[in-house]
Parts: C-alpha cells; structure tokens; sequence
C-alpha cells in the first residue's frame, strides 16, 4: 500500500465538529447546481451555491478529471469548486473495446409460489476466458434479480448449499424484523428459511446479500449478493426505459483483486479493519475491463455499490452530463443533472444517459480517505493513481423507442417545516486505534490485528485479539447480538444525528427509511435529496426517520457502518420497534 500521508491542520486546535444544527430548515430549491459545476436551468456553481467535501475535493484536485483544486490543509468546512461541462467542450472518446457485459437474469417472484435461493458453489470468469471457483446463488456468481411487485407477498426459501454458515439480508426492503434478516436466523450447511416478503413501497432498486456478523466482507467479496427490484408501475407511467438489459442496465460495481490464475484474493480482516480493502481492478457485474452495448438513445443504468469499503466517485470521461432520477428509496420528484456522482457501499442510484451523443467511458477518481486523529489529519491514498475506468459503453442503432428525459417525476414527500418536538438520539461512529496502531500512524504505517471475539473469515473460529487492534464502536459500544442498544416505538418519527470524529462512514439503517436533513449543519448534497437506507456521512448528518415495521428482541433491527470491515469488527448497534 502507499504510503501514508500527512498534512498539518489549518487550526491546530479546531474541532471536527461542525456548529449546532438548526432546529428547522428549509429544502434545497430544485435548480440548485450539483456539485460538479454542471448548469442547472441556467445556472453554474459559484462560492455561494452548494458545498463539496474536503475529502472529495483531495481526490479530485490532485488528478484534475473534474476540475478540483485540493487545499494544502485540512479544514473542517467543505470547499467548492468551478468546472465547465457544457458539451461542445467535450473530449472525443474512441470507440471502446473489452469484455462483452452481461446482465443478471431478471426473475419475477409470483405471489402464491416460492421461489428457491439457493446458495451455493459456482464457476465464474472476472478476467476474459479464466474461469475459477465461486460462490453465488442459483449456480452463479452473484445471483439473479428479484422482481417483487408492490402490494404482493412474495416467499423465498433460502437454502445453504455452502460450507460456511449464512443467511440472507434484504437490503432496503421495509419488512418486519424476522424477515428482515439483520440478525437471524443464521443458516448452517443444509439447512434452509422461508422469508415472507410483504412488498409495500414504492419502486426501487434494493439488494440482497449475506449479512452474517463476522462474515460479511468475505461472503460478499465471494459473491454473495444480488439485485432486488421493487416494481409498482411507476416507469411505464413516466416513460423510463424499462427493457432489461437493453435500455434499463443494471450495474452492480466492485473492486477486486486478483492472483494469477485470475481467483479474487482477499486479505484478512486483520489486515483491513481499520480502513477496508480497495482493489485496483474494478469490475461490473463480476466482470473486469466491462464493455456495456446500448442503444444510441436514453439509457437507465441502475447503480449498485457493492464493494466493501470503496466510495465509486463517478463521472463519464468526456464530462457528459446525466440525470440522476432515483435513490435508495425510489424515484426523485425530478431528474437532477449531475456530473459527478459519488456512490458509497451500499448504496444505489439510478442516472439517464443519452448514448446519441457517442460511445462514453464511466471513470472513477481515487478513492483518496482520511483519518482524522485528534488535530491531525492523515490522508491514505487509493491502490488507484489516477482516473479508472469502471465500464466502457458502445452506442448500437436499434428500432427501440427514443425515451423523453421526463420533467417531473414522483412528488416526494414534504418535510416538516421544523423538528422541534420530535425526539432525537445521537450516534458517535468511532474508529478508535490503541496506543500500538497510533504509533503506527505517526510512522506512516499501519499495525493492526483481529479485536478480541471476532470472527476470522477464513475460519470461521473467535479469535483472541491483541492489544493494537482498533476498536471499532458506535456510542462507545461494539456490536453485541445479545444487547438491545435502542427502544422505538412504532410508527415514531424520529431525528437521527449521525456523527463521524475519526473518518467517513457510510451509515446503513434496517426497517426504516431516511431523509437527510442537513450535512454538516448545511443543506444536503444533491444526491442526497431523496429517500435514502444509506448516507455517507463525511462529518456529521440528521436523518428524519419514520419506523413503520416492528421488530422485536429476538429479532432486532440493525444500525450500521456499511464499510464492511467496520460492520465484522463491531461498528453496529440493534434496536427494536414495538
């Protein structure tokens, strides 16, 4: 790994903390500029429209692909920055080549019927004609996605054909508690489940994978997960592109490492505790050096990240503008033009892009991280040096319909004018080094060791821990399964104040959805706007959270840091709602 970096504070003695959030705010106005300086009915990000991160900005200004300018100091108070994207200013980009992309298969689960998710070994190619052993449901890395329709109930019966133990977490989809799958039931080898998946929210694109404690790095690393799609027949009333794998394309992004027989290779949790695992290959559906064909016209890309621990920071190479049109949760009330997306892990977005334009490289910046201890910040730099590309799109003619970009969407649902009144619980996501690892640092390395009680991935056995391991907590707490950290009633709604002293933290959220209500005591990023289950959150967040689906002890809901490492070495809290 490179080198660790230090950069000295602006103010010695300045606080990481932004000032008190306000009680009451006010919604962003619809044609506020996105963060990439992008004209938005007209407009063009200046010092006084929308902030960007510190932690953006040192990615993005060290490599200049989208125009930032990086401080030579850390400060606490997000920079802005100037580009221009307009199209006549666009690169030419050459007729791209790589490996054909393929599409998981789509599978509607019928009410009245169950469906068979089996977990199990598979065969898979990552690199072009070197197929290796895997794991995935249905006999594939990976699996198939389900399609749900609103208002059904859907059962799957998910089987372990594995020689590990595992169970399944329907991530994103508002179930009760015992179906939820956060916490239990956790299946060994040949055992099964049936999960009764009541559908009663709005179209989305959502996930499934394993989410055993201790686990869940290397269980996703090895392939298992897959899409989760929420239909209620609000893309044929607004005219999106809907055909699978032609104009509607799922992407399910990653980042791999691999050895020379083309098997990914992982390092030991260990290894990666305190700042996760970042690959220098990314791949797209299991596949690396991904070349999409599309259509020369309007084209939904369904994005998912699901790496471990890398933050995909996007944009198209030639700088082309597109339009994000939904979150976590569902659809925007209009598409918003952006050109720069950043897609934590975890977290999903669904963007419009018009291929009549020309064929289009999707890159990603480093994924450049801090670690803020006390006063001083250090900066970890990528595996990445520079711009990557992620997929590779080649326009075809076709006799599909030409979709309109439509102007409005689905009217979300109005904020409160203030939150006084409503109760409020404040979270500390803490990545606490000992006295070993900190030294560490301060020589520009890391030392870092399984904590004790955790589960080695590899062998599933409780280690014995050692003293420079980090602790990783959530209000002080690591993550107990036989602890209830929080009582909510159902049907409360609630402000959720998510703070992070130490690094950024992709905050996740079981049985409950969110909307942002401020970043950092400011506005929230334009990505941000919609209906959210993941937030990055870079400094601080609010979150105003409605809990609509019970769970109770035995079966509790689940709050964590979505970074994997950080969730297997106890960054995660439970919580009821009776």
């Amino acid at each position: 790994m490179p080198p660790l970096s230090r950069s000295a504070p602006r103010n010695a003695g300045r606080c990481r903390f932004p000032a008190p959030i306000p009680m009451s705010y006010a919604r962003p106005p619809p044609d506020r500029p996105d963060f990439g300086g992008v004209v938005t009915k007209g407009r063009t990000l200046t010092k006084s429209a929308f902030p960007v991160s510190r932690r953006a900005l040192v990615a993005g200004g060290a490599l200049g692909l989208f125009g930032l300018v990086a401080p030579a100091a850390a400060a606490k108070k997000p920079h802005r920055h100037e580009t221009n994207a307009a199209t006549k200013d666009m690169p030419l980009v050459a007729d791209p080549t790589g490996t054909p992309l393929v599409y998981p298969p789509l599978v509607d689960v019928k009410p009245g019927e169950t469906y068979e998710l089996a977990a199990a070994p598979a065969t898979h190619a990552f690199l072009k004609d070197r197929p290796v052993a895997v794991i995935g449901y249905g006999g594939s890395y990976m699996g198939p996605a389900l399609r749900l329709k609103r208002g059904e109930t859907a059962t799957v019966r998910v089987v372990n054909r594995l020689e590990r133990p595992t169970n399944v977490h329907w991530h994103g989809l508002m179930v009760e508690g015992r179906w939820d799958g956060g916490t239990g039931p956790v299946l060994a080898p040949g055992e099964s489940f049936e999960a009764r998946l009541a559908v009663d929210q709005p179209a989305a694109t959502l996930w499934y994978h394993a989410h055993v404690h201790g686990h869940t790095t290397r269980d996703v690393h090895d392939g298992l997960a897959g899409l989760l799609i929420v239909d209620d027949g609000t893309a044929g009333l607004l005219g999106l592109p809907q055909t699978w794998g032609v104009d509607d394309l799922p992407l399910v992004l990653q980042d791999r490492d691999f050895d020379e027989k083309g098997t990914p290779v992982l390092p030991p949790l260990s290894a990666a505790l305190e700042h996760g695992f970042r690959g220098h290959t990314p791949i797209v559906n299991g596949i690396a050096d991904a070349l999409a064909r599309v259509p020369e016209r309007l084209v939904r890309l369904r994005l998912l990240n699901a790496a471990g621990a890398r933050t995909f920071r996007l944009a198209f190479e030639d700088r082309r503008p597109f339009h994000l049109v939904a979150t976590d949760g569902g659809v925007l009330d209009a598409p918003v033009e952006l050109t720069f997306l950043p897609l934590a892990p975890g977290e999903r977005a669904e963007i419009l892009v018009d291929f009549s334009v020309g064929p289009a490289n999707l890159m990603t910046e480093p994924d450049v991280h801090e670690h803020r201890m006390g006063a001083e910040v250090v900066s970890l730099p990528d595996v990445l040096s520079g711009p990557t590309r992620v997929v590779a799109f080649a326009p075809e003619r076709d006799s599909g319909p030409a979709a309109p970009l439509p102007k409005a969407l689905v009217p979300l649902a109005a904020l409160p004018e203030s939150t006084l009144g409503l109760p409020r619980r404040r979270f500390e996501l803490r990545v606490g080094p000992a006295a070993a690892a900190a030294t560490a640092h301060a020589h520009g390395g890391m030392t870092m060791a399984m904590p004790a009680g955790a589960v080695d991935p590899y062998t599933g056995h409780v280690t014995a821990g050692a003293a420079d391991a980090p602790a990783l907590t959530i209000n002080g707490k690591s993550f107990a399964a036989d602890r209830i950290d929080e009582k909510v009633t159902l049907g409360a709604t609630e402000v959720w104040e998510i703070v992070c002293p130490d690094m950024a933290h992709p905050f996740h959220l079981h049985g409950a959805q969110a909307r942002v209500l401020s970043e950092d005591g400011e506005r929230p990023k334009l990505w941000n706007a919609g209906v959210k289950d993941t937030v990055l959150v870079e400094n601080s967040a609010e979150l105003l959270i409605t809990f609509g689906r019970s769970a109770d002890a035995a079966t509790p809901f689940v709050f964590h840091c979505h970074l994997l490492e950080h969730e297997d070495g106890g960054m995660m809290g439970t919580f009821t709602v009776t």
